[in-house]
């Protein structure tokens, strides 16, 4: 179980997080929810140890992360997908996707860039060419397949569909569901709020900073300061 507690971030004066407590139990798919400015891409950035909170604490499977660097972050199986891709575009798709499992030493490198071919056919059929000649999707689906030659137990996804033709969100929120069920667990920041809580299990909406409103998804739609604010209604 992943868990952040009490945690504040300020940016210079500005208290960017202010008391974020959540939590990511194994196996679940949990969705942060929030408008631009309200500090999901800055939760997402403690986890990965990107940055250092002021106060707070940070745990995984009970033990501190705070003085964890980055890399160690990532060898302990806590891998982020960025906003808008960040794939390289010089290198090929093959390329990207090994990137992925530069801190690897294991044999099944092969074998798990195979599998990341069979949640996105696509990206094999393109295996030899540019990222950056991609499509916006295709390069969302590099980026996740990417993510997922590091092995995640916990994969945190900062907007994923940003972009996107609708086609191919509605095959990239399938395929997490697809990676979830088959035992990561996701932390999903997300724009497209209906997406988000028809996947998930958990919920939270960050409002300035701090949490406003969590609960399970399901009852999350139906609430109606969510509908008002992220559901069109």
């Amino acid at each position: 179980m992943l868990q952040l507690a009490d945690v504040h971030v300020y940016y210079g004066h500005v208290h960017a997080l202010r008391g974020v407590s959540m939590k990511i139990d194994d196996g679940k798919i949990v969705s942060l929810l929030g408008g631009n400015g309200a500090g999901k891409s800055t939760t997402l950035k403690i986890i990965s140890r990107l940055i250092q909170p002021k106060n707070g604490f940070y745990e995984v499977d009970g033990q501190s992360m705070l003085k964890e660097s980055p890399s160690r972050v990532v060898k302990r199986g806590i891998i982020h997908c960025p906003e808008n891709r960040r794939v390289f575009p010089l290198f090929t798709v093959e390329e990207n996707l090994k990137i992925g499992a530069y801190k690897r030493r294991d044999k099944k490198i092969k074998h798990d860039l195979e599998k990341v071919f069979t949640y996105f056919p696509r990206l094999k059929e393109r295996v030899n060419q540019k990222a950056g000649t991609l499509s916006g999707g295709e390069q969302q689906m590099l980026a996740i397949g990417r993510s997922l030659m590091g092995q995640p137990k916990v994969l945190l996804l900062d907007e994923p569909s940003l972009g996107i033709a609708p086609n191919l969100v509605v095959e990239i929120f399938q395929i997490i569901k697809k990676i979830n069920k088959e035992g990561t667990s996701v932390l999903l920041v997300e724009q497209n709020a209906n997406m988000a809580l028809a996947i998930s299990d958990y919920a939270y909406v960050l409002e300035n900073g701090h949490i406003a409103l969590e609960g399970e998804s399901r009852n999350l739609k139906n609430n109606d300061e969510v509908r008002r604010l992220y559901l069109g209604g």
